[in-house]
């Protein structure tokens, strides 16, 4: 009788259980399964044997020859082990790198499950690692950014997170937290006495630069989601001003219907991609909206009302005018909205149809309107597409700078943590008492437990993980 059906499956992030994935993405030219527990080793040997030199020589590859459990050749594959708590789990654990191909790597998940070996939950591997101490929670977070980051800034923001750089800060700003409010409850046995270093004034003075930090790493989210997830832009316009054609060029496919027919275009239609140029990148979520006009059509009207959403939410509206037809109906338009001319791009369409001099005079209608930068581009033949990007580049910077070493929230959770944490410290620096300014400055150690991983119920901790790929 095999081991899984002598014991009762355990599905929970905190059993012990040894656990099996496939932790690269199916159907590549290699597959990698890995094992991590207490038996990872026993349940090795029942495909291959031999695996004493596996555990022997720890961090070496070796070549096997992988049997199913009735004798059948699954794979000649490389295997390389790690003996806790020196892995990335803290547990024993053993990688099998296969040849590529879904089929090899199922029967081999197939036949470690029948051993006894359970599918690793969504994030299980990470959240060993961060249990068993290899890594903090938000450093295994960073994982997750860097598995998913798309662009140089979030691939650079992730690495760093990982080397600790946030937790590190993070821990300290909670320390010296702590610090003040075990000097507060201190101040309180001691309150007869005028102690000068344990006065209420003077702990408040202390914390004023704390509170200052939490405010200044709050407010970094807003730069730190658009890093990892992108700058968000509205291309609004007339109809057949070229939004459409212009938002299929910029993604290299027919996501949008091009047509003659004003109003086409009735919903708001929404991509990501990444440009780069000249070592820089920038990750941007594009939304084309639906052509500007007033009609009586009440489904066109809705998909203006929601354009016209989009262009007041967005990071960036690219305005597309149409430099063959008469341009006083955009500026009419353009001049009834309520878009911010600082976070407006200017986008002259149909460069393969106009010459210079009409560039020329489009641009300076756009800057009279306020809108003082503006490209021509042609969707048809690509003209005018290294400016653009050029541009965009430079708006996008805005909002996804970042100087060295600068600690930047990505996560929404943190964000709120964080936030939470400096509303309470400003409440503590309006106590009128020491009781009161200890117990705010507790509250503030309790909402920041999420970003430090202390204090925090198992059960928070699995439903964090359980967001992260299977595998990770």
């Amino acid at each position: 009788m095999y081991q899984q059906q002598l014991r009762r499956p355990n599905n929970s992030y905190l059993s012990e259980d040894t656990v099996a994935s496939l932790v690269t993405a199916p159907g590549g030219a290699v597959s990698i399964i890995r094992i991590s527990g207490p038996e990872a080793f026993i349940f090795y040997a029942r495909l291959c044997p031999g695996s004493e030199l596996l555990q022997s020589k720890p961090r070496t590859f070796r070549l096997c020859e992988l049997h199913s459990l009735s004798n059948l050749p699954l794979d000649r594959a490389l295997a390389v082990g790690f003996v806790g708590p020196d892995s990335f789990t803290g547990e024993n654990v053993v990688e099998l790198h296969l040849h590529g191909g879904s089929y090899v790597a199922a029967r081999v998940l197939e036949e470690l499950s029948l051993v006894g070996a359970r599918q690793a939950l969504p994030g299980e591997f990470s959240f060993r690692a961060v249990r068993n101490g290899k890594f903090s929670l938000s450093q295994a977070q960073a994982l997750s950014d860097l598995i998913s980051a798309k662009n140089d800034s979030a691939l650079s923001l992730a690495l760093e997170k990982m080397s600790g750089t946030e937790n590190r800060l993070l821990k300290e700003t909670a320390e010296l937290i702590r610090r003040l409010a075990t000097l507060a409850e201190a101040g309180i046995d001691f309150s007869d006495q005028n102690i000068d270093e344990v006065s209420l004034p003077k702990l408040k003075t202390q914390l004023e630069p704390v509170t200052n930090r939490l405010h200044t790493l709050a407010m970094s989210y807003q730069r730190g989601s658009r890093i990892q997830e992108g700058v968000r832009i509205a291309v609004m316009g007339l109809p057949n001003a070229g939004k459409s054609s212009f938002f299929n060029f910029l993604l290299g496919e027919d996501r949008s219907i091009v047509s003659d027919i004003p109003g086409t275009t009735r919903d708001i239609i929404r991509e990501q991609i990444t440009l780069r140029e000249k070592g820089e990148s920038v990750t941007l979520r594009l939304e084309d909206t639906a052509g500007l006009r007033k009609t009586s059509d009440p489904i066109e009207q809705m998909g203006v009302e929601r354009a016209l959403k989009a262009g007041c939410d967005s990071d960036l509206v690219l305005w597309v005018v149409d430099p063959i037809s008469d341009f006083d109906a955009a500026r009419e338009f353009w001049l009834s909205l309520a878009i911010p001319v600082e976070k407006t791009l200017g986008i002259i369409s149909k460069l393969d149809l106009i010459d210079s001099k009409r560039v020329a005079q489009m641009s300076l209608a756009l800057s009279e309107l306020g809108i003082s930068r503006s490209v021509a581009l042609s969707a048809v033949s690509g003209a005018g597409s290294s400016p653009f990007v050029s541009e965009l580049i430079h708006f996008a910077q805005k909002w996804t700078h970042r100087a060295s070493g600068e600690i930047v929230l990505t996560r929404l959770d943190h964000a709120q943590a964080v936030l939470s944490a400096h509303a309470d410290l400003r409440r503590a620096l309006g106590a009128e008492d020491s009781s009161l300014f200890a117990a705010d400055l507790r509250h503030a150690l309790n909402a920041l437990a999420l970003l430090i991983g202390e204090t925090l119920p198992d059960d928070i901790l699995g439903r964090i993980f359980s967001e992260f790929c299977i595998g990770k």
